[in-house]
């Protein structure tokens, strides 16, 4: 098992450190889809979860007013 691991892993590791790797004409392309998925998905990430803040906050508010803090 390790044996197969090993060189599997060996022959990523060149194409990792800038050995033979396949030339792919639209690896530009493909590479700026990718980040600009990327963005897009951190950027929903933030909408969600500051939604989910302001709804906080006014759950808070609401509590501070009973309280009468």
């Amino acid at each position: 098992f390790s044996l197969v691991l090993s060189l599997g892993a060996t022959k990523d590791m060149g194409k990792m450190l800038g050995g033979d790797e396949e030339k792919d004409p639209d690896a530009a392309k493909k590479e700026e889809e990718r980040q600009e998925a990327l963005r897009q998905q951190e950027e929903e990430r933030k909408a969600k979860y500051a939604k989910m803040e302001a709804e906080r906050e006014v759950m808070r508010q609401g509590i501070r007013d009973k309280v009468g803090i």
